[in-house]
């Protein structure tokens, strides 16, 4: 069976690393922080690898969820944070969590009977121009999957609702350091929205 794409958070290990290239200016308060975050973060790696390194578990919703659980701890700890690194962690993990309840809640269930990644192919062969990046295109392909899965309206919902939140996930990581900047100049104000996606395939 084909791996659910890549837009599901199926490797703890690189999740420590992404954080600790932005860890790198501040005060020395919120470095402190940060890097608390990111020890716990490494904690949840070494955890994961000792309990589950030789397990495929993009498609073992139990280890999947405590994977998500673990997220969500660890996003609980930054409340009130004044630190554009914590922010910005606390978006990440927030929308980890919330990637990871759409695919590993209910819609699961058909989503993992489904043969997603040649419809991906398929998809993405038919609506992407020649020398264009996937990723530009994979919000409109994630339509196109979804129409072609036996599953629930809902379920649909939740797949285009995974790759759209992992798409714009993936975009504000790629901007990190701007992102940054804009948070600690208050030009910006960070806090991952679920609602934002609430109108797809409404």
């Amino acid at each position: 069976m084909d791996p659910i794409p890549f837009f599901t958070v199926s490797n703890a290990s690189d999740i420590p690393d992404l954080f600790n290239i932005l860890i790198t200016q501040g005060s020395k308060e919120c470095l402190a922080e940060a890097q608390d975050l990111v020890k716990k973060l490494k904690e949840t790696k070494n955890q994961h690898d000792a309990e589950f390194g030789n397990i495929d578990i993009l498609y073992n919703r139990k280890l999947m969820i405590s994977l998500i659980n673990n997220f969500k701890s660890i996003s609980s700890f930054i409340k009130s944070s004044n630190c554009s690194t914590s922010i910005f962690i606390k978006y990440f993990l927030d929308g980890a969590v919330f990637i990871g309840d759409q695919i590993y809640g209910e819609a699961f269930i058909c989503l993992s009977e489904e043969d997603l990644e040649p419809k991906f192919t398929d998809c993405a062969n038919s609506m992407v121009p020649k020398d264009s990046e996937v990723l530009d295109y994979l919000k409109p392909v994630s339509f196109c999957v979804a129409s072609k899965i036996q599953c629930s309206k809902e379920d649909q919902k939740a797949l285009i609702v995974a790759v759209h939140a992992g798409v714009d996930l993936f975009e504000m990581f790629s901007n990190g350091k701007e992102i940054l900047e804009k948070i600690e100049k208050n030009q910006m104000k960070l806090e991952f929205q679920p609602e934002k996606y609430a109108h797809l395939l409404s």
